[in-house]
C-alpha cells in the first residue's frame, strides 16, 4: 500500500465518521420553545422534549393572572411577562396560553357578570392569535404536524375564519368553488392560519 491510497483510505474514513456525527447531532436537536409564567411540573415535562429559549417562534403561557388577562386584553403590558407576549404577538408568533394556569379559574365563580368579563379578555386574546388549550393537549398542539379543517359552505367569511382560528386550526381546506369575502381575504394576510385549496 503506497502513501496514496492510505490517504484515500484515511479520508474516507475521515467523511465517514464526519456524516455519521452529523446524523446523531441532527437527531439530538431539540425544537426551541419560549416559557412564560410557572407551572413545575407541566414545564419540567416540556423541558425534556424541547429546548427552551427566548428566541423561538413557539411561546407557551404556562401561567396568568387577572391582571395580566385584563393587560394583554387591552394590547398593554404591565410587567415583563406580558412585554414578552405582546411583543411575542407584533412578531406573529404561535402563543399558546395553558387552561389550567389562567388564574380566574381556579375559583367557582358565581357571579355572572365576572365571569362574563374575564371569558370576554379570553374572546380578546384569540381574536389576537393566541390559542388557549388543556394542559394535556399542549404537546399535541405544538408538534408540527398541521391541524386541518375543512370548510364545506359556499362562502367563507370572517366570521368563519376567526371562529375555525379560535379552533386552533393552522389549515383550511376549502374547494376551487368557496367564494372568500374581501373581509376574510384581508384578515388572513395578517393571521398564521393558511388556505388550501384542494
Amino acid at each position: 500500500m503506497n502513501e496514496n491510497e492510505l490517504l484515500d483510505i484515511i479520508k474516507r474514513e475521515i467523511e465517514r465518521y464526519i456524516r455519521e456525527k452529523g446524523v446523531i447531532q441532527k437527531q439530538n436537536i431539540k425544537e426551541k420553545i419560549t416559557l412564560l409564567g410557572e407551572s413545575s411540573i407541566l414545564q419540567e415535562e416540556l423541558e425534556k422534549r424541547f429546548e427552551i429559549s427566548d428566541q423561538s417562534e413557539k411561546v407557551v403561557i404556562l401561567s396568568l393572572e387577572i391582571d395580566e388577562l385584563f393587560s394583554i386584553s387591552n394590547a398593554t403590558y404591565i410587567n415583563p411577562k406580558t412585554e414578552a407576549i405582546i411583543k411575542s404577538l407584533l412578531k406573529n408568533k404561535n402563543i399558546y396560553l395553558v387552561e389550567e394556569g389562567i388564574s380566574w379559574r381556579e375559583y367557582s365563580c358565581n357571579n355572572k357578570k365576572i365571569a362574563d368579563k374575564y371569558i370576554s379578555y379570553e374572546n380578546e386574546l384569540k381574536d389576537m392569535g393566541i390559542k388557549i388549550v388543556k394542559k394535556m393537549e399542549i404537546l399535541d398542539h405544538l408538534d408540527n404536524t398541521k391541524r386541518k379543517r375543512y370548510f364545506n359552505k359556499k362562502v367563507l367569511t370572517l366570521k368563519d375564519v376567526k371562529e375555525i382560528e379560535r379552533d386552533t386550526t393552522d389549515e383550511i381546506v376549502i374547494s376551487n368553488k368557496v367564494f372568500i369575502t374581501d373581509s376574510a381575504q384581508e384578515y388572513l394576510k395578517s393571521s398564521a392560519l393558511k388556505i388550501k385549496k384542494g
